[in-house]
């Protein structure tokens, strides 16, 4: 996890400009709705790219997965990140057959996703954790999400975090 907060430490400072832009915007706001501006950072690869966007259309932005929130395939994908995908597949079928029913139903809906053109970086209840903490920290700081390169066999790493206004605007 350092190299990834040592990797959002120069974005972040890269695209500064970016968050005051959205500081701006966030302070002429009398109210928090879903047009609140909040910044998203994409670092997975050497073209930054900084975003202000409205928290509501996020998803459009950052591609979310209502398949990836199902607890098994929550479970196969940590199975999957630890040991290997097949590894992960053999112990989520074998065993209790409802569980490997379920498993297999959620999976399912998963490649239907990918199938489509949806490839998730984070789950529906990622993005609604990230909207409640957008609405908590206005009118006192900047909602961002930064898209990382991934780590130990993971193919990006989302971070969240806000940004102070007043010190982006001093």
């Amino acid at each position: 996890m350092s190299s990834n907060r040592a990797r959002l430490d120069v974005l972040v400072s890269e695209c500064r400009q970016t968050f005051v832009e959205a500081a701006i915007k966030v302070s002429a706001m009398k109210a928090w709705d879903f047009s609140c501006p909040c910044v998203v950072l994409d670092g997975r690869t050497d073209e930054i790219k900084a975003v202000v966007i409205g928290v509501g259309s996020i998803g459009n932005l950052v591609p979310t997965s209502a398949a990836i929130d199902h607890p098994e395939v929550k479970e196969w994908l940590q199975i999957a990140t630890e040991k290997s995908p097949e590894v992960a597949f053999a112990e989520m079928l074998d065993g209790d057959e409802e569980r490997a029913k379920r498993f297999n139903e959620a999976y399912e809906r998963l490649i239907e996703e990918r199938r489509s053109g949806i490839k998730g970086l984070w789950s529906a209840d990622d993005l609604s954790s990230f909207v409640s903490r957008s609405q908590a920290a206005f009118p006192k700081a900047i909602s961002a999400i930064a898209l990382l390169p991934g780590q130990e066999g993971q193919s990006h790493s989302i971070l969240t975090f806000e940004s102070d206004i007043k010190s982006l605007l001093n």
